[in-house]
């Protein structure tokens, strides 16, 4: 159970930080894309504006893809799903967790090749190597591997299911319903 624990708080680790990342990229978007906009009025274009609020939007995207896939927040169908029994429901999940994973751990291993083949451009306003947007492809499917992982033990552990008789609801919405 110390594994299944570590890997859980990991995960959770892994999420505040990005969180913490993700708002200050998108701070850094909105303050680079004003200055932009002020000094266009100015009659003087900043050549590196566009590109970096770019690579920003790409960083964000690749790790907000993992804080969404953690809170569940990603679209999914699940009418098939909901119509089985619980076993079957059960066992859905746990294929579902498993084929994310293999998916996310195909991405990282090319991300990574990508990253090493073609890192050696660099970017034409900036002049910075082309790796450090690369990079974001194995390091936000990384952290999804990650929070794959950590919902896969959860599910084969009985972590997320709610014991019997209970709400599968959070205390917080819980407090919301009944007010």
């Amino acid at each position: 159970m110390g594994f299944v624990r570590g890997v859980h708080k990991l995960s959770d680790v892994l999420d505040k930080i990005m969180e913490a990342v993700i708002v200050f990229m998108l701070l850094a978007m909105v303050a680079v894309t004003g200055a932009q906009v002020v000094c266009r009025i100015a009659n003087h274009a900043l050549s590196w504006s566009e590109e970096l609020t770019r690579y920003l939007l790409i960083w964000s995207s690749m790790l907000g893809a993992g804080c969404v896939y953690k809170h569940s927040g990603h679209i999914s169908i699940e009418v098939l799903q909901n119509a089985m029994p619980g076993p079957v429901q059960k066992g859905m999940k746990i294929a579902v967790q498993i084929l994310c994973m293999v998916l996310f751990a195909m991405i990282v291993f090319y991300g990574i090749q990508y990253y090493q083949r073609q890192g050696g451009q660099v970017s034409a306003a900036m002049k910075v190597p082309m790796r450090f947007v690369y990079l974001a492809i194995p390091i936000g499917c990384g952290t999804m591997f990650i929070h794959a992982l950590d919902a896969l033990l959860g599910l084969l552990t009985g972590r997320d299911e709610p014991a019997a008789g209970q709400d599968a609801q959070p205390d917080d919405e819980k407090k919301e319903v009944q007010e």
